[in-house]
């Protein structure tokens, strides 16, 4: 007799079976799908696919694992490259996990969230690539980086400047390719690193903590728009080490080198849309800065305060003041002035509706103590040789009402200066104005241009004596060279009368009865190109006019001798001068012939 099982025992087993059979097909389609999405990743599938549709942008890794749905995406050699026609850049992380959405890249999005990175770097530099025209009817890739915290981040480089160290990044980031990008940093750290110039290393960062957040939309023939992008606060406190790396960069040959400095700075900046907010400061100060310009050197310690108000009534304002104290000039041979203190202070405020900013600058130099002009006599001893006097430098005390360009003017003022001019004496008194709104310096000059300088109490006891007499001079062109040191200006000048003339174009003998009169002109216009260097002064292109009188030439001073041509009219009459040490000769027929053959010779 057979026993058969009930009917649902019979349909029992097999069920069991399909469903361990399904059960084991699902983990083999598991296993390959597994398998097959992690060979995609490490055989450059991946990247392949996303190269060819994200247009600039690219994501790579140089190993890759992911136990898909439920774990977490692990790269190796993980970098994130943008271009645009105006800045490349790139991040690398050395390893990082994360959670993203499969799904996603079908849709061209890569979605990633809770990154965790460890070893990183940040490069950016401006970029020349043209740019590419894109498909209309592409869709362009979306990439957004959320809950992103990047640990060591060991390198920041922004081409010519570098950050190394360790600091930590939290953020996130979202990249609509050729639409938008938008980066959002609640907390940048940092509890070391230093910061590089051309590899050369020029402050530690002793702290840092700040937030960032960058917005720039993209704009078609000009790429992602950061005119208007950054916003956020940075706090930090730098070392600032010796400013000798600078002369690397102003190379052997420069006239000009810088060596010590080192200080302390304390930053605050708060930014919105690219725009310095109320709250902003910085103070900084440091050890003494000792520059060597040609045979001069200046050596001060240094501080610099800026800061924007808090609390602003109108436009936002803020000031900054930069101040040497105490100066120490020393000359070539041992002379020196001292000026208690040189400070420059700019106060701007904000043009309200407008763009930009409206500066108001000061310039306060408290006056030196006395200096002695002898230490010019290398340099001017053939043109002038100062046998005594001092000098005084100071800034213009704008009276109540002044106009603001008295704010940024410096003063130089003698006492009664005692020379030679070769064999003849000279007393005078000298007041020189410097306009430092046209200050300017390229590394082998000093721009000078604007300077008034005021001769008073003239006198010389040559053949033609000199009393009493003054001139206003003003170089609206100049320039002063420090090595070797040579002065060359275009000048304008007023002249009480033209006793100096006289007194330059008088030889030894009698003065001719044909420029007797010279002496009786008064207020004479005189201009001209001159150039002052070791080797005495010349004088190109000299033109003179007064009531009845002109006159035009060249000539060279070489300790009280005189060398060129001058063609001078009185009147009715003209007559040529030539000029030569110990003898002047007179040229009464033909004189502009002949002061048309004596061409001036070029400056040295």
């Amino acid at each position: 007799m057979t026993v058969s099982p009930p009917p649902d025992v019979q349909d029992a087993a097999p069920r069991g079976r399909r469903w361990r059979r399904a059960a084991l097909w699902a983990a083999v389609a598991v296993a390959v799908l597994e398998v097959a999405l992690n060979v995609a990743l490490n055989t450059g599938v991946t990247q392949a696919i996303m190269g060819r549709a994200t247009d600039r942008t690219r994501l790579t890794w140089e190993r890759a694992w992911w136990l898909w749905p439920v774990g977490r995406l692990h790269l190796k050699g993980f970098t994130l490259t943008q271009q645009d026609a105006n800045v490349w850049w790139k991040v690398e992380v050395d390893a990082l996990e994360a959670g993203m959405s499969l799904t996603g890249l079908l849709r061209k999005r890569v979605d990633v969230d809770g990154i965790d990175g460890h070893g990183a770097r940040f490069h950016l530099e401006p970029s020349g690539a043209p740019e590419e025209p894109s498909s209309p009817s592409s869709k362009p890739w979306v990439i957004h980086l959320r809950d992103v915290t990047l640990h060591q981040v060991r390198e920041l480089d922004f081409s010519r400047v570098r950050f190394e160290g360790a600091l930590d990044v939290t953020g996130t980031l979202n990249l609509q390719s050729r639409e938008r990008l938008q980066v959002d940093l609640p907390s940048v750290r940092v509890a070391e690193g230093f910061i590089a110039v051309d590899g050369k290393r020029v402050a530690r960062l002793e702290s840092l903590d700040s937030r960032a957040r960058l917005d720039a939309p993209f704009q078609a023939d000009k790429g992602y728009d950061l005119s208007q992008a950054l916003g956020g606060q940075v706090k930090t406190r730098i070392d600032v080490l010796p400013l000798d790396w600078i002369n690397d960069l102003l190379g052997e040959s420069a006239p000009v080198s810088l060596h010590g400095g080192a200080g302390r700075v304390d930053l605050d900046v708060r930014m919105e849309r690219n725009t310095l907010e109320p709250g902003s400061q910085l103070k900084a100060s440091g050890e003494a800065l000792d520059l060597r310009a040609g045979p001069m050197r200046a050596r001060a310690p240094w501080s610099l305060q800026a800061a924007m108000a808090p609390e602003p009534k109108g436009p936002p304002s803020g000031s900054l003041r930069l101040a040497f104290a105490p100066v120490h000039v020393t000359g070539p041979k041992g002379h020196d002035l001292e000026v208690p203190e040189v400070a420059l202070t700019v106060q701007a405020r904000r043009r309200e509706g407008q763009s930009g900013l409206d500066l108001a600058p000061e310039l306060r130099v408290a006056k030196s103590k006395p200096l002695d002009l002898r230490v010019l006599n290398p340099w001017l001893g053939q043109t002038l040789e100062i046998d005594s006097g001092h000098v005084t430098v100071r800034s213009e005390e704008p009276s109540q009402g002044a106009k603001a360009r008295n704010t940024l003017e410096l003063r130089m003022d003698t006492d009664l200066v005692s020379g030679r001019m070769g064999p003849n004496k000279v007393l005078l008194r000298a007041e020189v104005e410097v306009d430092a709104r046209n200050l300017s310096w390229d590394m082998t000059e000093l721009g000078l241009s604007g300077t008034t300088l005021r001769l008073r109490d003239v006198s010389s006891n040559g053949n033609v004596p000199i009393r009493a007499w003054s001139g206003t001079f003003t170089l609206p062109r100049a320039s002063l060279s420090l090595s070797p040191t040579v002065l060359r200006a275009r000048f304008a000048s007023q002249l009480t009368d033209t006793q100096p003339i006289v007194a330059l174009i008088t030889s030894s003998r009698k003065l001719p009865g044909f420029l007797t009169s010279l002496l009786n002109i008064p207020k004479v216009e005189v201009t001209g190109e001159v150039q002052i260097d070791e080797r005495g002064l010349q004088l190109r292109e000299l033109k003179a006019k007064g009531e009845g009188f002109s006159l035009q030439g060249h000539l060279d001073l070489v300790q009280g001798n005189i060398t060129g041509a001058l063609l001078a009219s009185l009147g009715a009459v003209t007559g040529g001068i030539e000029l030569r040490p110990g003898k002047h000769d007179l040229h009464l027929l033909n004189a502009t012939e002949w002061f048309k053959g004596q061409p001036a010779p070029p400056f040295r």
